[in-house]
């Protein structure tokens, strides 16, 4: 590069590394400060069934195809450190499974990439009713510096679809398919 009086300029590394520097630490705070504040999505349902018969329903993977509207197919090991894999949206997502409560709860980690980019960590809950009924909660905390960027559309897509898979579940559970 030339200066107005004709001198070359040279490339400045100093301005270079502390510019790239300053992008990493941006970036890196970011991922941070998203770790501790998730975007949150919950939905729930009564079910007019045991904790234990929601459970069957929700734990039947090679059933999902016949009731789930909103994962296509689902295989996998639902143990905790196991693998599942299931079809959102036309794509493959694989989870790993951290936390198995028969009857309970069922909790698996996804990761778009690397971990820190777009994270997502999708809990099932069976809590037992009063009535003999179950509230069944379905959550999702997502995580990672695109996030800010995208939780508009977690909202207009995710919760529809946790709401459609919520009254599928019910319906499979009571019967009313």
């Amino acid at each position: 590069m030339t200066t107005a009086t004709g001198q070359k300029r040279r490339f400045d590394w100093t301005r270079a590394v502390v510019g790239g520097a300053t992008i990493v630490a941006v970036l890196v705070i970011a991922a941070l400060w998203q770790r501790t504040h998730p975007y949150s999505i919950e939905t729930s349902v009564d079910i007019d069934a045991s904790p234990r018969e929601v459970w069957a329903a929700l734990t039947d993977l090679e059933a999902y195809p016949e009731w789930n509207p909103s994962v296509g197919g689902i295989r996998g090991d639902l143990a905790e450190g196991g693998t599942v894999v299931y079809q959102e949206d036309g794509s493959d997502v694989t989870g790993r499974v951290v936390e198995v409560v028969e009857n309970e709860e069922l909790r698996w980690e996804t990761h778009a990439g690397v971990i820190g980019v777009f994270d997502g960590e999708r809990t099932f809950t069976l809590e037992e009713l009063a009535d003999g009924r179950t509230r069944f909660t379905q959550s999702e905390l997502f995580r990672g510096v695109t996030v800010l960027f995208v939780t508009d559309t977690l909202h207009d897509e995710v919760a529809p679809s946790f709401h459609a898979m919520n009254d599928a579940l019910r319906d499979r559970v009571e019967g009313d398919e």
